[in-house]
């Protein structure tokens, strides 16, 4: 990770039958990512909705006070934007989009937060937060991207980064597709044992022999 500290990955979601579960993204850009809407359109995914969101973000990940103007939020989303169409774009197997490259780029290239020893010299700006998580989009983009992957539920969509030991994973959450899958392969086994012996012998509750 080439962020200057070790933030907490994975953010809370709530579906939209109001059930809320948890997303592991495998990267804190992804989850920089997934505080919109990555680029579908839905205003229910977008997470900041007032400065106060963004810093509140940013002070949870890495401790970093902040006292975001309208200004400032409207520049960390246009980066978030681009590092959200690129992680989908590559997801889906298309090109990344040079528009999309260049900003990611042009944030990349400022000075980031340096990696201290002691207390730090003076507290992170916006700015300096945003070069960061535009560094770290580099990384994850340029060197794994082959580790960029669509969650294989059915109807969804969702982007993340596999860091997984056997490079298997599947799910954007076991608890949430993971487990629909599973449901939905018993019923399978059990219609397709209904198919082939209609009429079962079921067993004696009592459990004494038929």
């Amino acid at each position: 990770m080439t962020v200057w500290t070790e933030p907490p990955v994975g953010q809370w979601f709530v579906s939209a039958d109001g059930v809320r579960w948890w997303f592991d993204s495998g990267d804190i850009a992804l989850d920089f990512a997934y505080t919109g809407s990555m680029g579908d359109g839905r205003p229910e995914w977008e997470l900041w909705n007032a400065p106060a969101d963004l810093d509140r973000w940013v002070e949870e990940r890495f401790g970093v006070r902040l006292d975001s103007s309208d200004a400032d939020l409207r520049r960390a989303k246009r980066l978030r934007d681009a590092v959200a169409g690129l992680v989908t774009d590559v997801s889906q197997g298309r090109p990344q989009r040079p528009d999309q490259q260049q900003v990611v780029d042009r944030y990349a290239a400022r000075p980031d937060v340096a990696p201290q020893l002691g207390a730090p010299v003076a507290p992170p700006t916006l700015d300096q937060v945003l070069a960061s998580l535009a560094r770290e989009a580099v990384h994850v983009l340029r060197d794994h991207a082959d580790q960029i992957r669509e969650c294989r539920g059915d109807r969804c969509a969702i982007v993340y980064l596999d860091t997984s030991r056997s490079a298997n994973r599947r799910w954007c959450s076991m608890s949430r597709c993971g487990n629909r899958h599973k449901v939905r392969e018993r019923r399978a086994r059990l219609a397709a044992l209904a198919a082939t012996d209609p009429d079962p012998v079921r067993p004696d509750p009592t459990g004494e022999p038929a």
